[in-house]
């Protein structure tokens, strides 16, 4: 049976804040790195995709990483 808790995390490191310092609270990339290291540190299912040259939302990003997510998510389940 599939994890009850599983997360997908993804961020492009022109993400919101990209050029803020860490200790402002409001760099995307760095948080989503801080949060994919807690994931592993409790042993979560988690998967962790950086996507390089991206900015939030972009939809270059979404295109070529959504139907691996939905796999991932998915995965275990059966099909009926």
């Amino acid at each position: 049976m599939p994890s009850l808790c599983a997360s997908w995390l993804e961020v492009g490191d022109h993400d919101i804040g990209y050029q803020r310092d860490e200790a402002s609270l409001h760099n995307w990339p760095l948080a989503n790195q801080r949060m994919a290291t807690a994931l592993k540190a409790k042993g979560y299912h988690y998967q962790y995709v950086f996507c390089l040259d991206a900015k939030h939302v972009d939809g270059r990003a979404i295109g070529e990483t959504l139907p691996e997510a939905l796999l991932w998510l998915w995965q275990g389940y059966p099909i009926k």
